[in-house]
């Protein structure tokens, strides 16, 4: 637990993006959720997927496809691949996030463990990829498609792996020992490189949501974003640090977090947000102690948008820790519960759960360990040391 330094004590820095100067041309709805410090955890449980909805991610499975071939080779294994439009392990589609629910069934698991498996965006696959569409491949080591199939119920998937594995034991020592050949594995470009290391990426994870009612509301589904800030902006969010100061958020940034974060998973909703259109958003991050250059802080801010009919309500809470000498944070969590109103139509209601994530997570992988971990692993690769020491 971070000891608190007497003399920064009452140390706050506020981020607010400033009200808009159109006229709203109806009052706000009304919009009263009970979202609090106090059960900020609780709502962040909720939202962020569930050990259950991750098993998919304990499989082991390699991040390109380049790598997968490569493992395939050195434990001649075949390969199979998942690809999508979209990393599989990230940002994807329906049919990605449909299989997902698919590889986290246990009739699975051993009929995997006698493959390599590889995930892989087939926008930026290298060129031995052909795929225009979500689908696992069964490769040979050497690059041979032995199988593939879109299907994405359980049944099928297991019924299709094994087929391939029978066809791999039946061939040759020559032809299953092959090797592939470098040059199929060029022209690949890897999502992660689109997040230099000094950036700050936040995953987000919005959940359409039947209550806004701790003790009612459904696990839905969830669809997996990201926003990414560069080192410059990531300075925006909390400097300069002073007693009781506060920062305007510019408009830029939090329209970002609303345009990537607080987009309602509803058919007919906007895919974006014109910011000229807010009525009234803020964002605002209260230091709460400070400790050398390490500085927590409690998270509160609303966003108010109508556009073309539409209204858009939200409340956001969340917890950060600053590393000021490394201009980067630690930690960064933010929930947000969401009111969506489409003309007459009933208010539709959604959830979003922001974390960031940090090199060691691949960027596609969900962080994998618990808060404190997380944040342990955090400084020990920076070299900081333990945060809570």
């Amino acid at each position: 637990m971070f000891r608190l330094s007497i003399t920064f004590l009452l140390l706050c820095s506020a981020i607010s993006c400033s009200k808009s100067t159109q006229q709203a041309s109806a009052p706000l709805a009304e919009f009263t959720v009970e979202l609090n410090r106090k059960n900020f955890k609780e709502w962040f449980a909720q939202c962020y997927p569930s050990h259950d909805e991750l098993k998919w991610r304990l499989l082991g499975w390699e991040q390109h496809t380049a790598p997968g071939f490569r493992l395939a080779k050195a434990s001649r294994k075949p390969l199979m691949l998942w690809l999508e439009d979209g990393h599989p392990l990230g940002g994807t589609s329906d049919h990605g996030r449909e299989l997902r629910d698919t590889f986290g069934d246990l009739d699975l698991v051993p009929v995997l463990g006698k493959y390599v498996i590889a995930a892989d965006d087939f926008n930026r696959a290298p060129k031995i990829i052909d795929s225009a569409q979500g689908e696992l491949i069964v490769f040979t080591p050497g690059g041979k498609i032995i199988g593939r199939t879109s299907a994405t119920d359980v049944p099928a998937v297991v019924e299709f792996l094994t087929t391939g594995l029978d066809s791999f034991a039946s061939m040759s020592a020559e032809e299953s020992g092959a090797t592939i050949s470098e040059d199929l594995l060029s022209g690949a470009s890897r999502t992660e490189d689109d997040f230099p290391d000094e950036g700050l990426s936040l995953e987000v994870f919005t959940r359409a949501a039947n209550s806004l009612d701790i003790n009612t509301i459904k696990r839905n589904p969830w669809n997996k974003d990201y926003i990414w800030f560069n080192s410059d902006e990531i300075k925006r969010f909390v400097k300069p640090i002073k007693i009781s100061g506060k920062k305007s958020l510019a408009t830029d940034l939090l329209g970002r977090i609303i345009d990537h974060g607080l987009l309602p998973p509803y058919v007919g909703a906007p895919s974006s947000w014109d910011h000229e259109n807010t009525l009234e958003s803020e964002l605002i991050f209260s230091c709460n102690s400070i400790i050398k250059s390490r500085s927590t802080y409690l998270i509160s801010g609303s966003a108010h948008y109508e556009q073309d009919g539409k209204v858009l309500n939200v409340q956001m809470r969340g917890t950060a820790m600053y590393d000021d000498s490394r201009d980067q944070f630690g930690l960064l969590e933010i929930i947000a519960l969401a009111e969506y109103v489409d003309g007459n139509n009933a208010p539709q209601l959604f959830t979003t759960a922001l974390r960031k994530v940090t090199s060691i997570d691949g960027w596609h992988r969900v962080p994998p360990k618990a808060l404190s971990d997380y944040a342990d692993a955090y400084y020990s690769v920076s070299g900081s040391g333990n945060p809570n020491k």
